[in-house]
């Protein structure tokens, strides 16, 4: 369903997303949270091409990449299907014009045909104003029916809380995404980290990671993000929280 280089890089956000569209299960709101900005965006664009392409053989399934509407996706022209709001480059803050906000609110009260992504280029606090962030809030609530908002963010704690809350995360760091693929310890699968198992999931990532980072830098400063994990579970931290920690740590280097 998507691009061969996302399967490769981030398959875990792939699985995510590509089981909530068989399932029909798309949030109204995602969270994207990685460094590569740009891979965000192509991301972004690969979904709205599923979406919207009209020569799919059934429906939501590989885009065709050659009817209009993925055509003018690759080069991010469509006129309704996917629309990218921006800082505003002219102003000193560099921050998104409430009148842009407004007119994106009063633009997607229209049904249409096409299934609408909102791509914010950077959802940081600092890039949208109070004002921006009330007027944002009340349509990620209320988002109308085939539309759906995607924030692009390098760090968690950078995008407003109550956004977050009215979202789904997906993290996007292809150098680390591999280490949370289903992981072995003794010959035993550990499928999912779990507040029993973390130890043995947590030593099965070190030595995982061990032969391919060897005598270096980066594994150092691997194990002792492990080590700080590990000491999180050990008081009492929900495994989803060390896991989301962990990643938003390696995602920093």
């Amino acid at each position: 369903m998507f691009d061969a280089y996302f399967n490769k890089n981030y398959p875990e956000a792939v699985k995510f997303l590509t089981n909530a569209i068989k399932k029909n299960k798309l949030a109204n709101s995602y969270v994207c949270i990685g460094n590569a900005s740009e891979d965000i965006l192509l991301l972004a664009i690969n979904l709205a091409k599923i979406l919207n392409c009209t020569q799919n053989n059934e429906i939501y399934s590989t885009p065709c990449e050659q009817c209009l509407n993925c055509r003018w996706l690759e080069k991010q022209e469509h006129p309704k299907a996917f629309i990218k709001i921006q800082p505003d480059l002219t102003s000193k803050k560099g921050q998104v014009k409430i009148e842009t906000i407004r007119g994106l609110l009063e633009d997607i009260r229209i049904s249409q045909e096409y299934f609408r992504i909102i791509f914010f280029e950077n959802a940081a606090m600092t890039s949208l104003t109070p004002e921006c962030c009330n007027l944002l809030l009340k349509v990620v609530e209320e988002t109308p029916s085939k539309t759906l908002f995607i924030l692009s963010c390098k760090s968690k704690g950078e995008i407003l809380k109550t956004i977050l809350s009215r979202s789904q995360t997906i993290y996007l760091n292809k150098k680390y995404d591999e280490f949370f693929k289903p992981s072995t310890i003794n010959d035993e699968k550990l499928l999912v980290p779990t507040s029993e198992n973390m130890k043995d999931y947590l030593l099965s990532l070190a030595f995982n990671n061990y032969k391919s980072m060897k005598n270096t830098k980066e594994y150092c400063f691997f194990y002792k993000k492990l080590q700080k994990s590990f000491l999180k579970s050990s008081s009492f931290m929900q495994p989803k929280i060390v896991i989301e920690d962990l990643l938003l740590e390696l995602n920093s280097r």
